[in-house]
């Protein structure tokens, strides 16, 4: 799949992209009381940039200029903005740069 595909409320999305930009962290109180950090990455591919959900340990593990593969991740819009993530049943790989 490429980022030009991609629809709210999509689900078991593959995308390979390369992050150009990633906002400050923020954080955020989950549902059990516990704190936990959030933030927004805007990642490419050749037909276009989509903005990508990190949470939490995902946040320390991705730079700016990594190539970054999506598997099973879900789409929903934010804000009136498309986000992809990986989410809890879906995995976030970092291919290097």
């Amino acid at each position: 799949m490429k980022a030009i595909d991609v629809r709210p409320d999509m689900r078991r999305i593959d995308l390979e992209l390369k992050v150009v930009e990633l906002e400050e962290p923020r954080t955020y109180v989950r549902r059990d009381g516990r704190e936990g950090k959030v933030t927004t990455a805007i990642a490419e591919d050749d037909t276009g940039n989509i903005k990508i959900s990190l949470w939490d340990a995902d946040i320390d593990r991705v730079k700016v200029g990594d190539r970054i593969k999506i598997t099973n991740g879900y789409a929903r819009l934010f804000r009136n903005e498309v986000h992809v993530s990986a989410g809890i049943y879906g995995k976030l790989e970092v291919l290097g740069q």
